[in-house]
């Protein structure tokens, strides 16, 4: 196996990235397979993510997981099509609108927003069965407060990050018990 670098486009953006392909010692011609491919356009993926703050598909998989939802389910949440939600977990990207939109589905208020926006499209026990679901949801204080403050980073300033991880514990909205014993209070 060969590396180079390399750069290409994506999405009307230009991206480097190491290639990587092989050369037949026969012919001198260089040739890739599916795995090279896909290791080369991931590369490319994650400088697109990055750039304009799509969740990488482990981190769209750990979303639904929070709610216990299956993939179907955050579809019609979202509005997206039935296997969209699947799609992304495997690595197909997503435009940036939904990447925001999966974003926003990090913290609780807004997937029962997203949940309370799509129940005219899903039956009863369905809007029934994903409210019960997201609102048993455990959604860790550091992932909450990280979308909401600090652009999807961790919150690692101590000082300002506890005032204002208090301002949320307190706040009604946010009252739980599980909050609580994650800030330590």
């Amino acid at each position: 196996m060969l590396t180079e670098e390399a750069t290409t486009t994506f999405r009307n953006e230009r991206y480097s990235y190491t290639r990587y392909y092989y050369r037949c010692v026969d012919t001198g011609r260089t040739y890739t397979d599916n795995e090279l491919d896909d290791k080369s356009l991931d590369q490319v993926y994650d400088q697109y993510r990055n750039r304009h703050g799509i969740p990488s598909k482990s981190e769209i998989k750990k979303i639904r997981e929070l709610y216990g939802l299956s993939a179907l389910a955050m579809s019609k949440i979202l509005g997206l099509g039935d296997n969209q939600y699947r799609l992304y977990e495997d690595g197909a990207m997503p435009a940036e609108s939904v990447g925001k939109l999966i974003n926003l589905a990090k913290q609780k208020m807004n997937m029962l927003t997203l949940l309370e926006l799509s129940k005219e499209s899903i039956s009863k026990s369905d809007y029934n069965r994903y409210l019960k679901a997201i609102q048993d949801a455990s959604v860790p204080v550091v992932l909450m407060l990280s979308s909401v403050f600090y652009n999807s980073k961790p919150c690692v300033e101590q000082q300002s990050g506890e005032f204002i991880l208090k301002k949320i514990v307190n706040h009604p909205i946010y009252k739980n018990d599980d909050y609580a014993k994650a800030a330590d209070f």
